[in-house]
């Protein structure tokens, strides 16, 4: 059960780790971490809602904590493009999204690196999902101004 629940969510959870840190060890490290913690903590885990969910929330404690014990890296390696965009949008888009406050930050990476649901990422920030796409909404039109749009994002 625990080794297809690995196999199952690896990738999705070290994507999320490397969107946070910028570099392939330490994402590497940190996804690693996340999936032995859960498996120390297996036995208090409760089975409420979504073990991913779960896993993501051990995932951005540890980036958390890893931010907490020192300073933020720059981006150390052109990140992996799954889309179309140039490399130089990418990274343009990243540096922007790390700008934001943490709220705002958690909300968009979840959304658009991640392409969760509101409601699951309102079970990963412990928060309603009336909460959640307003933050994401918010998150949005912070980025909007921070790219020179001035007036908030139109629509959504």
């Amino acid at each position: 059960m625990l080794e297809k629940m690995i196999r199952k969510h690896y990738d999705e959870i070290f994507r999320y780790c490397y969107h946070h840190v910028g570099s392939r060890a330490l994402a590497e490290d940190l996804c690693q971490d996340t999936f032995l913690s859960f498996i120390e903590h297996y036995q208090q885990y409760r089975h409420i809602g979504k073990a991913k969910n779960y896993l993501y929330t051990i995932a951005r404690n540890k980036c958390r904590d890893h931010y907490r014990k020192q300073s933020p890296l720059l981006m150390e390696t052109v990140p992996e493009q799954e889309t179309g965009e140039s490399i130089e949008e990418a990274m343009v888009i990243k540096h922007m999204v790390m700008k934001l406050s943490e709220e705002f930050k958690e909300a968009i990476m979840l959304r658009y690196f991640q392409n969760l649901k509101y409601a699951d990422i309102a079970a990963i920030l412990e928060i309603s999902p009336s909460l959640a796409k307003y933050r994401v909404k918010k998150g949005l039109e912070l980025l909007y101004e921070m790219e020179g749009g001035g007036h908030g994002a139109k629509g959504d």
